[in-house]
């Protein structure tokens, strides 16, 4: 079952990686045309909303034909507060001048007078000076053949950028009963100074605001210039122009009005709600453009650079189609890192599962080692019991060699259950009990003392090399005793025909950290390098065990290593074949740890007293 689980995941991972990779080129493309129209849309948005202000300077403060004859003013006045009212700042306009002849024939200036409701005589100014020559000219043109004065859209700016020079609208026909026929000509111009600065500070800002987000936290590099001299004339950010100059995803011409752009002057209109008239009207704006100016030669360029600014835009990925590849690329490394988190988690359920069958089996293999373990020494001593207590054995030398293989038997059989309870100890957490300052030589005379019996059994000579001098460490004596025991029991138990033991111990480590390792040895039959990763897990047994049927339940090394390293320490192991092997306990020296203090009966840990 488990391998049919691995085939499966092994085929279905490759065809989902395929099928995400191209369900992300998808998504990606469909991105990139929605990140394309959205910024197509908003940047229209500010031309628009920029063009519309202009659109409405335009239709709302120009002096109509009518009312320049009239002097009727006050219908002018009306005007004026209509497009003060839809205006989204009435203050962009500086002031509004009326260009005409006087009843002398001499161009004149007049300025728009809110207060007074009227126009008042006023003065050239000296940066009006090319505009007041050309109204001259005009004049002149107008007075020699009587037409009216028609302007192409790139004339409706003065030089300076910031003016508006606009002729009086025509007055229009009236009615088919008796009205004149035909449009009646007026000479005069509508010449409306806008604030260029409150422009460039106020209104470009507060619309890349509301359409792009505060600057430094959008996405977009935006910057507008001039399209004639490159001047800067806003950057949402500092640095913006520049990094625009290396390349655009989107640039719009804005800040103009032109035949094209008539459904913007239609809005102006409707949204200045001008008061009814009670005679006819019709808008007249239209016929200044598209028309032939006086000296043209019959030639007429209408859109000719209608607009004077242009609006730049770019992602700062560089581009939209870069932010759109790092998004996809993005989704591709999480999508795989995803894949690939799963293709390990298969792997992780795959090792843990032949893991856990491997621990079953072990179980088992311990389960029928404990049982063996604990049947033949029961089976000894119970047989050896009932000769002695049928009196089938009444030799004095034969009831003692039977006392003798029920006290080996017994000892066997002590020795298998210390060794389960303490291995049920560990998996419980309780690798170590009570700690106390102790004594290395202290611990390796008690292991050798319980260590008697066996090393007088397997007739094994024992050496040892353990200063008196050395540190105390901070531990549970008893379990350290136990850990140190097992290893001289194994160390017997692989020592071969004649076993040789020999347990050192010394200081050793380096600046940082010192420690008291504490060492056995032996010349026996050592461990194969296939087994000796292997030799401190649970219920682990090697091949040299199994072929000399040695006895044991693999748990012993496992018990030590969990001993050790409850206490900080590890154990490490060097072995050959037929050489023998060498275990090694590192227990390290904690600072402020000192041996017992005989003459006060008192102990010192970490520098303070203990009774």
């Amino acid at each position: 079952m488990l391998t049919w689980l691995v085939a499966a995941m092994l085929v279905l991972l490759p065809v989902l990686a395929v099928l995400q990779f191209r369900w992300l080129g998808q998504l990606s493309d469909a991105e990139r045309e929605r990140l394309q129209r959205n910024l197509r849309a908003t940047t229209n948005e500010i031309t628009t909303a920029l063009d519309l202000e202009l659109a409405r300077v335009i239709v709302g403060l120009q002096v109509d034909g009518l009312t320049l004859r009239e002097q009727a003013w006050g219908r002018y006045a009306e005007r004026y507060a209509a497009w003060s009212a839809a205006a989204a700042d009435p203050s962009l306009v500086r002031e509004v001048l009326l260009a005409d002849a006087d009843g002398e024939g001499a161009v004149r200036l007049r300025r728009w007078d809110p207060p007074s409701r009227g126009f008042v005589r006023a003065e050239w100014p000296r940066d009006l000076a090319s505009v007041r020559q050309r109204v001259i000219a005009d004049r002149r043109a107008f007075v020699a053949k009587n037409e009216g004065i028609f302007i192409r859209p790139s004339e409706l700016f003065a030089p300076d950028g910031a003016t508006l020079v606009m002729p009086v609208g025509p007055i229009p026909p009236v009615s088919p009963d008796g009205s004149p026929e035909r449009v009646i000509h007026v000479f005069g111009f509508t010449i409306v100074r806008l604030d260029l600065p409150l422009i460039e500070r106020h209104i470009l800002p507060s619309l890349v605001s509301r359409y792009f987000g505060t600057p430094r936290t959008n996405d977009y590099h935006v910057a507008v210039v001039e399209r004639q001299r490159g001047r800067i004339v806003f950057e949402a950010e500092a640095g913006d122009a520049e990094a625009l100059a290396r390349g655009t995803d989107v640039a719009v011409n804005c800040f103009g009005v032109g035949p094209e752009q008539f459904s913007l002057m239609r809005q102006a209109i409707a949204s200045l709600r001008l008061p009814p008239r009670n005679e006819p009207r019709r808008n007249v704006f239209f016929a200044m453009f598209g028309a032939r100016r006086p000296g043209d030669n019959g030639s007429s360029r209408p859109t000719e650079d209608v607009e004077r600014w242009r609006l730049l835009v770019r992602h700062r990925a560089g581009s939209l189609e870069a932010a759109v590849s790092y998004a996809r690329w993005r989704n591709l490394a999480l999508s795989f890192g995803i894949l690939i988190l799963m293709t390990v988690s298969v792997g992780l359920i795959v090792i843990a599962a032949r893991r856990a069958q491997a621990l079953a089996r072990q179980q088992m293999e311990f389960v029928a080692g404990v049982s063996h373990e604990l049947r033949t020494p029961v089976s000894v001593i119970g047989a050896a019991a009932d000769n002695l207590a049928q009196g089938v054995v009444t030799e004095t030398g034969r009831v003692r060699q039977y006392g003798s293989t029920i006290q080996t038997e017994a000892r066997r059989l002590a020795d298998t259950v210390e060794r389960v309870l303490q291995f049920a100890g560990i998996q419980a957490g309780r690798a170590s009990g009570h700690r106390i300052v102790v004594s290395p030589v202290g611990i390796v005379q008690d292991a050798l003392a319980v260590s008697e019996p066996a090393i007088a059994d397997a007739g094994a000579a024992l050496e040892r090399d353990v200063p008196a001098t050395l540190p105390a460490v901070f531990a549970d004596q008893a379990a350290l005793r136990s850990a140190l025991q097992n290893l001289v029991g194994n160390a017997i138990k692989y020592g071969g025909p004649t076993p040789w033991v020999r347990v050192s111990a010394r200081e050793a480590g380096t600046r940082r950290r010192r420690e008291v390792q504490i060492v056995v040895e032996d010349r026996g039959l050592g461990i194969p390098p296939a087994d000796l990763p292997h030799v401190f897990e649970p219920f682990y047994r090697g091949a040299e065990a199994q072929t000399h049927q040695i006895h044991g339940n693999g748990l012993g090394l496992s018990i030590v290593r969990s001993i050790v390293e409850a206490h900080g320490g590890r154990v490490t192991v060097t072995s050959a074949p037929g050489k023998g092997s060498t275990f090694t306990i590192h227990l390290p020296i904690t600072a402020g740890v000192v041996a017992p203090d005989p003459a006060a009966g008192l102990q010192v840990i970490d520098g303070r007293r203990q009774g």
